[in-house]
């Protein structure tokens, strides 16, 4: 019984089933139900109930969760307090930040700074889903992402919510144009947003194309909007949608248009484990992350 294969039951036990576990780990799901499957014959006994393609914990898999937690728990306090004695450093602050939320970090940086001046930081840059696993398996102190699809788990502060729009080439619309129609994104190549789990403006805007009768052109998908605008500054003749408040500051010969369609906002949140003992710190970040852009 190796950490990977506890790593591996926990994130399991938390998604309640492979095929989310397999997307938060970033890994196929095959070996991920093969490991589950040798920890289970390790053990001599069921770990999960199956129900469908739910997977439900059984009494040993919900004594094996607490303990594999605790294990996991200790071992990466162990390995932080190692580095950090070989160092003589403080203790790091682990931020997760979505790459949705960029604008809003770099605008806060030097307050968190600030607050902080005696821990160095460390950022993680990456999709919600998978700050949301990083979170639960204690490799984060706090994320600024989109609202987890599990919140049960966390304390989670709503910060602010930002409207979808859409970032394209002057040109590729008509100059008087005042907003993206359905027409206009049926017609076109789009960049799109998505998050690994969880519904949201990716999953509303194909079914508003199919229920119109369109096949959508989705050239590329991502959980960076950073990547999607970088495209279309080197000369993508296409559609990004993003969240307004990554669309601030276009490229040269880009243009920002409202949507006209009742696209899911963007709810940028402040999220910890809600067993995390340390709620000063939560409330400290949401000071930060309450600031007025001014």
């Amino acid at each position: 019984m190796d950490l990977k294969r506890l790593r591996y039951f926990c994130t399991i036990a938390e998604q309640g089933q492979v095929s989310r576990a397999a997307a938060v780990l970033n890994i196929a799901q095959p070996p991920l139900s093969q490991r589950l499957k040798e920890l289970e014959q390790e053990l001599g006994c069921a770990l999960f109930e199956r129900r469908g393609r739910s997977l439900l914990l059984t009494e040993a898999g919900k004594l094996l969760h607490r303990r594999a937690r605790d294990i996991l728990r200790s071992v990466d306090a162990t390995r932080d307090e190692v580095i950090r004695t070989a160092s003589q450093a403080g203790p790091a602050l682990r931020i997760g930040l979505s790459p949705t939320c960029r604008s809003f970090w770099l605008s806060r940086f030097d307050a968190l700074r600030a607050l902080f001046p005696e821990r160095s930081i460390g950022l993680v840059v990456g999709d919600s889903s998978y700050l949301e696993h990083l979170l639960l398996t204690l490799q984060l102190d706090a994320a600024l992402m989109q609202p987890p699809v599990h919140p049960e788990n966390f304390r989670v502060q709503s910060i602010s919510t930002s409207r979808t729009v859409a970032v394209l080439p002057v040109g590729l619309l008509d100059a008087n144009a005042e907003q993206v129609s359905l027409t206009d994104l049926g017609h076109h190549s789009l960049l799109l947003l998505r998050r690994s789990t969880g519904v949201g403006s990716y999953e509303r805007l194909l079914h508003c194309l199919q229920s119109a009768g369109f096949t959508p052109d989705v050239a590329l998908y991502s959980s960076d909007g950073d990547l999607l605008l970088g495209l279309l500054e080197q000369g993508f003749r296409g559609i990004a949608v993003i969240p307004e408040s990554e669309a601030r500051n276009p490229g040269a010969g880009l243009r920002v248009l409202p949507i006209a369609l009742d696209l899911p906002d963007y709810h940028l949140s402040l999220v910890q484990r809600r067993d995390d003992q340390d709620q000063t710190l939560f409330e400290q970040l949401e000071s930060i992350w309450k600031q007025s852009d001014g």
